[in-house]
């Protein structure tokens, strides 16, 4: 009894400043609810950084890593997969597809675009997501910044327009 007492005090006090240590200055929280339509989180060249994890109920799901040695992303319950390289830069471009996917970015620079139903994810870090609702969807869902208020991803009947949404602090570009 004495043992699990101990194990309870040091787990209560290591899982709190592991939390803390993972968010780093300049971090901010993304947070998507139930989203119906195209999300993308980086973009070429300007790539988020930090952690991401989440789930979709169906679609497809498009992973690039520019630097595959500085974290890792894993992917669950796909039905389909391919993998290519791009030549110029060593990325890693990898598409899954079906339904219920889950996915979990462990650190580093990733871009992640999602198109489908039912998207759910945190990402916690820097970068700008792109979000568009799905025109035909009763429901295109919610996201939310830095622990605000839920707010509905619009609905753009021209395509291909999208919502810039910026989370953390963003780099001041270089003249």
């Amino acid at each position: 009894m004495r043992r699990f007492f101990v194990i309870l005090v040091c787990a209560l006090a290591v899982v709190p400043t592991a939390f803390a240590a993972a968010r780093a200055t300049g971090d901010g929280v993304l947070e998507l609810r139930a989203v119906n339509g195209s999300v993308a989180i980086g973009k070429e060249g300007q790539p988020a950084r930090g952690l991401a994890w989440g789930q979709m109920d169906k679609g497809k799901l498009v992973v690039v890593d520019p630097t595959p040695t500085d974290g890792q992303i894993f992917v669950s319950g796909f039905e389909h997969k391919s993998v290519t390289t791009v030549a110029d830069t060593g990325a890693t471009v990898t598409t899954y597809s079906g339904t219920n996917i889950h996915f979990r970015v462990t650190g580093g620079k990733y871009r992640l675009a999602f198109i489908g139903s039912g998207i759910d994810l945190t990402a916690v870090g820097v970068g700008v997501a792109y979000l568009a609702g799905d025109i035909l969807a009763a429901d295109s869902g919610d996201y939310s910044v830095d622990s605000g208020k839920w707010i509905p991803v619009p609905v753009y009947v021209l395509s291909p327009r999208t919502l810039a949404v910026p989370f953390g602090t963003q780099p001041t570009p270089v003249p």
